[in-house]
């Protein structure tokens, strides 16, 4: 009969309360998959302890996560897995002259969101070393690096601020220093605003290479004001092989171009200020 509505099929009983655990047992593995990233390794008994849950529903977490090729099983408990696909790091050296302009480009535009006294972070990257160039030779900063890249485009010029190199195991691919020694230094420090480069940008999140860097990338983001991700735009709509962190962790984006639809509409749902850097200059770092 026309303008009555069709009937709906009821629903079988218990439909709603099978798609309400389905939707938790995802969130619930997600938030388990962002812990192993985070720790590289965790067992069976941390996994209930800390979420609440039996040790057979860890197992059958981890079941899952395994299949999705998301980790890999070890003797009681899980670590991430590293698939053979997995995309080769490009060394620092060889990313240095790569769209070298740009970058140069977000290191000015960077430079200029810090402000007198602040105390800044400084991560891993050719694009921050490019930051790095720009605020050496400033005066009244504090500057917290694990970058050896950094530290090396600073002394080029005169160093007027206070600069703090934390420890670690040496990545010299990278000119970087993580570990564990890292991240216990930079508990120990607040920053104002902490700058971090990144292998890819996604509706997703962050991403990077290395699960090493990644762990010492969540590090300056825990003791952070401020989060700005330097990254240009030929990073846009990838991802890499570690998850840093979600849209939500950013304050500020500075890149070259804006993005395209689909992740400025995210950006902007999660309150991200974008700044596109002027490109029309030569000189950098």
């Amino acid at each position: 009969m026309d303008g009555e509505a069709e009937p709906t099929a009821p629903m079988p009983p218990g439909g709603e309360g099978r798609r309400g655990g389905a939707v938790l047992a995802a969130a619930r593995r997600r938030a388990l998959h962002g812990a192993i990233i985070e720790r590289g390794e965790i067992s069976v008994a941390e996994i209930a302890k800390e979420f609440g849950i039996s040790e057979m529903t860890v197992r059958r977490d981890l079941d899952a996560l395994q299949q999705s090729g998301a980790i890999e099983r070890s003797h009681g408990g899980a670590v991430l897995a590293k698939p053979a696909t997995a995309p080769a790091e490009p060394s620092f050296a060889a990313r240095r002259n790569v769209r070298a302009k740009a970058k140069q480009a977000i290191g000015r535009a960077a430079a200029a969101l810090i402000a007198d006294r602040d105390v800044v972070g400084l991560d891993v990257g050719s694009t921050v070393a490019c930051l790095a160039a720009e605020i050496g030779s400033r005066s009244g900063l504090s500057i917290v690096t694990n970058s050896l890249q950094a530290v090396a485009t600073m002394t080029r010029r005169p160093v007027l601020s206070d600069v703090y190199v934390v420890g670690g195991y040496l990545r010299a691919r990278e000119g970087s220093l993580c570990g564990a020694i890292t991240q216990r230094q930079l508990a120990d420090h607040w920053l104002n605003k902490a700058f971090i480069g990144a292998a890819a940008l996604s509706t997703e999140g962050i991403f990077d290479y290395s699960v090493e860097e990644v762990q010492v990338k969540m590090g300056f983001i825990r003791r952070a004001g401020e989060l700005i991700l330097l990254c240009d735009s030929s990073k846009f709509g990838r991802r890499s092989f570690a998850r840093v962190a979600g849209l939500e962790s950013i304050s500020t984006l500075v890149t070259d171009r804006p993005p395209e639809a689909e992740l400025a509409e995210a950006l902007r749902r999660h309150d991200v200020q974008v700044v596109v850097a002027d490109n029309d200059e030569e000189e950098g770092c």
